[in-house]
């Protein structure tokens, strides 16, 4: 299985899929996704606070702990699906599989008004509720 993103579903998958004897990869342009631009995380069950590069080091270790093909720094820029699932990177290369997993998260979206890029991270918050 490739799994497609860096973020927490995407390690959530390649555990799970590493897990039960699945020969699996993680492809993704950076580990940590959006998370890593997260200051306070006050949402996870079991933690009463962390800060996001904090958390998705920890997640990255535990992702490690499993035989992951982990592959950071490439860009998926084609999906095809014929007898495999065929993904083509930026750099031009190709990796073929049985199963996908597409977990590309989201960002954060900018609305324009004054002073939102100036602030950000200093009154100008972001949050996924």
């Amino acid at each position: 299985v490739l799994v497609v993103g860096g973020g927490p579903a995407g390690a959530s998958s390649a555990i799970y899929a590493a897990r039960k004897g699945i020969r699996t990869g993680l492809v993704a342009n950076n580990f940590g996704g959006q998370v890593l631009e997260t200051l306070g995380i006050e949402n996870v069950i079991g933690t009463k606070y962390t800060e996001g590069p904090k958390l998705m080091a920890q997640i990255e270790e535990h992702v490690k702990e499993y035989p992951v093909d982990l592959m950071t720094a490439q860009q998926v820029t084609n999906i095809e699906k014929n007898e495999l699932v065929e993904l083509t990177l930026a750099n031009g290369g190709k990796l073929k599989s049985k199963t996908a997993i597409i977990a590309t998260g989201a960002r954060w979206r900018n609305i324009g008004v004054p002073g939102e890029v100036e602030f950000k991270n200093k009154g100008v918050a972001y949050c996924p509720h």
